[in-house]
């Protein structure tokens, strides 16, 4: 078995989320370290959530009885949200997609 990963969209890392702090990491960070969301969305309370997503490949070659292989690709997309309440960061989470 080989597998080949790589990154199509990188845009975040989790050592940038661990230097997210609840209640003072702010819009200006968060603009400055990710960049421009991909979606941003606004609430009539104020809230705002803005989403970043990071896209990866990954190819696998599995052999099968030393006469047969199979190429299997895979692709991972993962999507941050953050939340804002008055330009201040009151939460975030990670979504999974696999393809």
């Amino acid at each position: 078995m080989d597998s080949d990963s790589r990154n199509l969209q990188s845009v975040w890392s989790e050592a940038d989320i661990t230097r997210v702090e609840l209640g003072s990491t702010d819009t200006n960070w968060v603009l400055s370290t990710f960049g421009d969301p991909i979606t941003k969305l606004s609430y009539a309370d104020g809230t705002e959530i803005w989403k970043y997503r990071n896209r990866s490949e990954k190819d696998t070659e599995v052999g099968l009885f030393l006469i047969f292989s199979v190429d299997v690709e895979e692709e991972r997309t993962e999507t941050l949200s953050v939340e804002f309440t008055d330009c201040v960061v009151t939460n975030y989470w990670i979504e999974e997609d696999r393809f």
